[in-house]
């Protein structure tokens, strides 16, 4: 349905348009400009997009119909290969000043949510679709409200938040269907069926497919009777199923080169050839060939990507380090755009290829984040896939991701996912909350990931696949020193979150200032404690490197446990870019903002650092050198002062820690014997603290 965004001169062509009457309209012989813009905006309703431009090229400059025609012309833009900067040059101004209807501006936000969308910019684009959602309902436009609901469908369909983008396909399909809006009828039910798909659902998404096909010829909508034939074939392909694929792709393609429609006859071509990459390797690279020369030779860059990755496919057998570098550079590009649907299957494909080449870690890498990807995007239709890929390889998933659960300070907006109850802490990606999981009937620290105003897409997607990687550390440690980190997801602004075990308890930061713990025996005991959580982390592979007193929570019940793992390091798992962190100033080891390959003593120095201040109250600025050196020194010629005395406790104790802020060549290799030595210590603090004569 036509979105009014321009009182029209009443007239039959203005009834027409309002009706809904598009291919009717589409046939008249315009009088006027008005009538000139009303079939222009039935063709493009009806998706004859390169019938229309003509006329709202030259109505944009005109005063009273400019603002509308330049929307219409902006859905034009939409459909073209890279036509997203045009988009955004028409609706811009809209936005900005609005135009004489209402729905113009809501109308603008729309468009510019869907170039959002197009450009895998979720976050920018619920926020663009809310404001044109909210726009919409405050002039009441049922229309405009429907049409919205179908894109925010959409978004949430590709964040994985699979409820959300039922109940916003529902809200929009009953909107339609009160309308009589057929046309919106047919593109819901178009998301409905690729849903479906996404979701693993295939005979749903033939039923929801075939009725809309029915529609698409009932309304004349060709675009719409291309695009399906496409869907058909995907979903066909997927099943296994290619000479039936190949003939719908076909059918698709002939419809789309009919009219014109380039963006379709392209993805036709393109999913031909993905049909047929595995079995005959060289038809697929004719029809590649095909595909490529329909490209722009600046621009459409997600397009030459998807042809790579095909092309990887082809190549596989036949020319293995072609393949792989075609998937590698597929890879980093991906790393710069949200299409986890893409990156699953370059992940799938890049595993074997990792594994023929003998890059068994990189192979790992590749499939753990394919199927966390696959669970945070509801993609189920690949798990069948991953499970046997990662079965094979013996790789074991520590901890799945989850989606489509709420976030919200009140019962009604948390609904089954997580009602916050009140702000932990914040720091530089984030906010940590108290909130109630009203799954798991228990509190957890909720923590709330904001990075779009920090990162570009490429830096912030490394750090959040780093807080993977803090999922899986706390996986592979199973210990009571370490907290339990339950998922990772996003919320409903697409922002990524994590949860994990709250700990009722201190900071070890506060407990070290106030002094509530003293003496050497208690110190070494809860060092004890922290080095075995650690060498706990060690035994499965990661290294913490950003140990200190506030990534240290010590239990109302007086057990200290590790909570924080936001730059650690599993061995095997190797992510591209990811370079982790340099560690928290004064307690990282003088070497680790250098270090490649981190190794256990990047934790050990740290440990030390603790240590040191629990008990002198003054961290080791210099170091060692900031220990006294308990060894007996000699007198000089002349005498001199007396050695200080100092128990045997004590003598350990500062020996240990000397060792432990040694050199990284110096230092203790292993924390479990730090742990062990710390228990030497606590045991002979005690017996001389019972060997005390008594006052």
């Amino acid at each position: 349905m036509w979105i009014k965004t321009v009182d029209l001169a009443d007239g039959p062509a203005e009834e027409k348009l309002h009706a809904g009457a598009f291919a009717e309209l589409a046939a008249i012989a315009p009088a006027n400009d008005d009538e000139r813009f009303a079939r222009s905006a039935a063709l493009v309703q009806l998706g004859r997009y390169e019938e229309a431009r003509p006329d709202l090229v030259k109505l944009a400059g005109d005063t009273r119909l400019g603002t509308a025609a330049a929307l219409e012309l902006a859905l034009c833009e939409m459909r073209k290969i890279g036509g997203d900067e045009g988009v955004l040059a028409l609706v811009e101004p809209v936005i900005e000043k609005g135009g004489a209807e209402a729905a113009a501006r809501p109308r603008a936000l729309h468009l510019r949510g869907l170039v959002a969308m197009r450009r895998v910019d979720m976050q920018g684009a619920v926020k663009d679709l809310l404001e044109a959602s909210d726009g919409f309902s405050k002039l009441e436009n049922v229309a405009g409200s429907a049409q919205v609901n179908d894109s925010l469908g959409t978004v949430y369909a590709a964040i994985g938040q699979v409820d959300q983008a039922l109940s916003a396909y529902a809200r929009s399909l009953a909107d339609k269907t009160v309308l009589g809006d057929l046309q919106g009828v047919a593109i819901t039910l178009g998301n409905l069926g690729r849903l479906s798909f996404q979701s693993g659902r295939y005979g749903d998404a033939h039923h929801y497919f075939q009725n809309d096909i029915k529609l698409a010829q009932k309304l004349g909508d060709v675009r719409g009777h291309a695009k399906l034939m496409n869907d058909e074939g995907r979903v066909l392909a997927a099943e296994g199923k290619t000479p039936e694929a190949l003939a719908k792709l076909d059918e698709g393609l002939k419809l789309a080169r009919e009219q014109g429609l380039s963006t379709i006859a392209f993805f036709c071509l393109k999913d031909k050839a993905d049909a047929l990459a595995p079995t005959d390797p060289k038809a697929a690279m004719a029809i590649l060939a095909e595909a490529r020369a329909m490209l722009p030779e600046r621009g459409a860059e997600f397009e030459k990507l998807l042809l790579d990755l095909i092309e990887a496919e082809a190549l596989r057998n036949e020319d293995g380090a072609r393949s792989l570098s075609l998937v590698e550079s597929a890879l980093q590009q991906l790393a710069y755009i949200d299409l986890p649907d893409v990156e699953i299957q370059a992940r799938l494909l890049a595993a074997d290829l990792f594994r023929g080449a003998g890059r068994e870690g990189d192979a790992a890498a590749a499939l753990l984040l394919a199927v966390k990807r696959c669970r945070a995007r509801g993609l189920n239709r690949y798990l069948r896939t991953l499970s046997e890929a990662m079965a094979r390889y013996g790789i074991e998933e520590g901890v799945a991701e989850e989606s489509g659960r709420a976030v919200g300070w009140r019962p009604d907006e948390a609904l089954t996912g997580y009602f916050i109850r009140e702000e932990l802490g914040a720091g530089a990606f984030g906010t940590v909350y108290r909130a109630f999981d009203l799954q798991r009937g228990k509190d957890v620290a909720l923590k709330l990931i904001q990075l779009d105003a920090v990162y570009d897409r490429a830096t912030r997607d490394t750090f959040l696949d780093s807080l993977r990687l803090e999922i899986e550390a706390a996986a592979r440690a199973r210990h009571p020193g370490v907290a339990e980190v339950y998922a990772i997801g996003r919320d409903a602004m697409a922002n990524p979150y994590i949860v994990s075990q709250f700990v009722q308890g201190r900071q070890l930061r506060a407990v070290i200032t106030e002094g509530t713990v003293k003496g050497l025996d208690r110190i070494a005991h809860y060092m004890a404690l922290i080095s075995h959580a650690v060498a706990a982390l060690h035994k499965g592979g990661v290294i913490h490197r950003d140990l200190k007193p506030e990534n240290v929570v010590v239990t109302d019940a007086g057990a200290p446990i590790l909570i924080d793992f936001g730059i650690a390091h599993v061995a095997g798992l190797v992510l591209p870019n990811f370079k982790g962190g340099a560690g928290t100033r004064g307690y990282a080891p003088p070497e680790q903002a250098g270090v490649k390959t981190p190794d256990k003593r990047l934790d050990i120095y740290p440990l030390g650092v603790m240590a040191w201040e629990w008990f002198s109250g003054a961290r080791p600025e210099k170091g060692r050198e900031s220990v006294p050196d308990p060894a007996p020194k000699k007198k000089g010629w002349f005498g001199g002062g007396k050695d200080v005395e100092r128990s045997d406790a004590e003598t350990r104790f500062l020996t240990l820690v000397r060792e432990m802020l040694a050199p990284a060549e110096e230092r203790i290799a292993e924390v479990e014997t730090v742990a062990q030595r710390f228990e030497q210590i606590r045991a002979l603090a005690e017996m001389a603290k019972e060997n005390e004569p008594r006052a």
